[in-house]
């Protein structure tokens, strides 16, 4: 239940930041590429290469999980004040 309520909170978090027009927009232009990288049918590596394609497609949106994670707690923190 815990962690439920931890992803709804962050989920919220979310929505509100990019709702936000004063937010910064290159996290918010990086969850945008991020989808439309996961969607698009040309890839970096292919994905018919076995396991390397997919690798490829989990370090981009690890890192752009990563980078909005921490735009997400800098904003919180400025919102909090």
């Amino acid at each position: 239940m815990q962690k439920w309520l931890k992803l709804t909170g962050v989920s919220r978090g979310l929505y509100r930041f990019l709702r936000d027009p004063k937010a910064d927009w290159k996290p918010k232009a990086a969850v945008a590429l991020g989808i439309l990288y996961l969607v698009w049918p040309l890839d970096l590596v292919p994905d018919f290469i076995p396991l390397v394609g997919w690798l490829d497609d989990l370090g981009f949106e690890a890192a752009v999980i990563w980078y909005v994670a921490h735009a997400l707690n800098a904003y919180g923190a400025t919102q909090k004040k």
